[in-house]
């Protein structure tokens, strides 16, 4: 089993990669959605995440980045 890394968690998303694994997961937690970035995606995604959280920015700043990936998030989440 993979270590998982969580770069960010909020009330709404979570961004999380796994060692060894070359993308970063991101969940829309109310939307229940997922989708795994690879490549370009996910290096922009991982950059822009931890220049943010480096700023100490309000979580909806960093929230509101992340609803710009929502249409990549198409993948359903099922809780039971």
């Amino acid at each position: 089993m993979s270590a998982l890394h969580i770069l960010y968690d909020s009330r709404n998303y979570c961004v999380a990669e796994f060692a060894g694994v070359a993308g970063v997961e991101l969940v829309d937690k109310h939307a229940r959605r997922s989708a795994f970035l690879e490549g370009r995606v996910a290096a922009h995604l991982r950059a822009n995440v931890a220049r943010l959280c480096a700023e100490e920015p309000e979580e909806d700043e960093v929230d509101e980045f992340l609803f710009s990936y929502d249409a990549l998030l198409t993948n359903s989440i099922r809780v039971q």
